[in-house]
């Protein structure tokens, strides 16, 4: 039988038509699937944000150049010169980036710490978008959902902001996670453009107002002896880790912890490892820690442990585990400015004199010059003359300058150049927190803020502040231009744009700003001003005074256009 014939199809050739066509088919697919799903969403967004920016683009120019421009005795009127920042950097923190810090060392949590990128660089910096609904707000485009208003200072005064169940804008901070992950536990909600705190957590089911009760039976919290807290650990994923930490090998974090308590303050630390099931270990090496500080056990009860650090001598050296013994008398307590944890305990000058219960009751601590004070040439002189001063100056902000301090407009305030406090001190009777900045060029005067029961850390301005976007209402410095200087050099180590250009991003809209300093360098910080849109006027302290000029400068709200 012969075989049959094999059939041989015909080999397909591509025509170009055929080419066409299916490319054509290819390119339809890809674009319906960008349209009807969400693929297409990154690149949409992109797209509007991209539009947006090319409405409002100016010319970017060479950051020598824009200081050029400011050092100039050309008086500039024309306010383009800084660039609006795109939309994506409105909730940008400079020093925090959490994608770049995650590729360095784990080593004592050094990712965690600050690192910041070189500013004297490059393009000019970016004054920030002044939107505070939702993204594409901040960008310029119109908002279909969002309540127009003119200042995210007008959705809520002080005190209402602390009812429970208030709600603040979504958009303002539009990250999603925390809600996602702690919502059940009832610390943060997303209700539809709103984000709601209800109180509660883990720890704290019913709130936190009966949880600090409970504290108050134990730590006189409600009689003018205790001031200040610190609340660590506070919005950390995993607090267990963190109280974990407090006890590594060289016992370096509670040692930290330890340096910054006052003498006869309070620790108390509540949820694991205290008293808790499988963590028996890591419970009794907190103890051991706490002993080797000597500090006393008032009480333990439940999951909440109450520890109080010695008022007068430490029993310091002695047998521990921990090999904690004190430092040398080189060391110094109050160098806190990128200074390296220590494995040593910080002797403490004045011990009894700056203990909790012999510090006067507030607020009388707040104007009696506290003995630290004392030990300064002419201390005690200049304490009071600066708590005189800046008394007459608040007063004269409010009468005349027309600063709105002491209305619900104003909550959160930074001075950036704090000195002893005064100014905060002034603003005793004003519903107001005063952050108090301490330059780590300056004298270290930190501690006479936190003795008269204020707040404050350390801090060079001319790296980015660790904070996020539009935290403070009012921003008040004296001496701008010495917080760029090196007085030892004789040069600036950077420049008054970069300062300013921070104080606009941690600035909210409509907010204000005050600068006291010579003629000169007012002129400069008003040049600066213009250019990133901040509504300028500027004063004398005195009739045809040429020792210090004040500039009353009110950031503008970029609305929509």
């Amino acid at each position: 039988m012969a075989p049959r014939p094999r059939l041989t199809l015909p080999r397909w050739r591509w025509s170009p038509l055929d080419i066409i066509s299916s490319s054509f088919c290819f390119f339809l697919l890809l674009f319906l699937l960008l349209l009807f799903t969400r693929l297409g969403d990154p690149l949409a967004a992109s797209g509007r944000s991209t539009l947006s920016l090319s409405r409002h683009r100016r010319p970017s120019i060479d950051r020598s150049k824009f200081i050029s421009l400011v050092d100039g005795r050309r008086r500039r009127s024309d306010p383009g010169d800084a660039r609006r920042a795109p939309a994506t950097r409105s909730t940008s923190m400079p020093c925090e980036d959490p994608r770049r810090n995650s590729q360095l060392s784990r080593e004592m949590n050094f990712y965690r710490e600050r690192h910041c990128d070189d500013r004297r660089g490059g393009a000019v910096p970016c004054a920030a978008a002044g939107g505070v609904s939702d993204p594409d707000l901040l960008a310029g485009e119109p908002s279909q959902s969002t309540p127009s208003r003119s200042s995210p200072n007008e959705v809520y005064f002080w005190c209402s902001s602390l009812q429970k169940n208030i709600e603040i804008w979504h958009g303002n901070m539009p990250y999603d996670k925390i809600a996602d992950r702690k919502g059940h536990q009832g610390w943060m909600k997303k209700e539809g453009p709103y984000f709601i705190f209800p109180g509660g957590g883990t720890m704290f089911p019913d709130g936190a107002e009966q949880y600090i009760e409970k504290l108050g039976q134990h730590i006189p919290m409600d009689k003018g002896i205790v001031r200040t807290a610190l609340d660590m650990g506070c919005g950390v994923q995993y607090p267990i880790q963190f109280f974990m930490n407090l006890v590594v090998a060289d016992a370096s974090y509670i040692i930290e912890v330890d340096r910054l308590l006052r003498p006869g303050g309070y620790l108390a630390i509540s949820g694991p490892p205290v008293q808790w099931h499988k963590q028996e270990k890591e419970w009794a090496a907190l103890q051991a820690a706490a002993r080797a500080l000597c500090y006393e056990v008032i009480i333990v009860e439940g999951n909440t442990v109450i520890w109080k650090k010695p008022s007068e001598a430490t029993c310091l050296p002695n047998e521990n585990e921990f090999g904690i013994d004190l430092c040398t008398n080189s060391d110094d307590p109050s160098e806190a400015w990128y200074f390296k944890l220590k494995t040593c305990v910080s002797k403490i000058p004045l011990m009894q004199e700056v203990a909790v219960e012999f510090n006067a009751k507030w607020p009388q601590r707040l104007s009696e010059p506290p003995a630290r004070v004392s030990h300064m040439e002419d201390g005690t002189t200049v304490f009071d003359a600066d708590t005189k001063h800046w008394a007459e100056q608040v007063s004269y902000y409010k009468k005349s300058l027309g600063v709105k301090l002491g209305t619900p407009k104003i909550r959160n305030i930074m001075d950036m150049n704090a000195r002893f406090g005064g100014f905060a001190a002034a603003l005793q009777s004003d519903p107001v927190w005063v952050m108090n900045i301490v330059p780590a060029n300056r004298p270290r005067t930190l501690d006479v803020i936190y003795d008269r029961g204020l707040i404050g850390m350390y801090h060079d301005w001319c790296e980015p502040f660790s904070t996020y976007p539009r935290t403070y209402d009012f921003i008040h410095v004296v001496g701008i231009g010495s917080l760029v200087s090196d007085s030892l050099a004789g040069e600036s180590r950077c420049h008054l744009v970069d300062v300013m250009v921070e104080m606009d991003r941690v600035l909210r809209p409509e907010g204000t700003a005050v600068i006291r300093d010579s003629p000169e360098i007012i002129d400069k910080a008003e040049r600066v001003a213009t250019a990133i849109r901040w509504k300028v006027e500027v004063h004398e302290t005195k009739p045809k005074s040429d020792e210090e000029k004040i500039l009353v400068a009110t950031k503008e709200f970029w609305k929509k256009s």
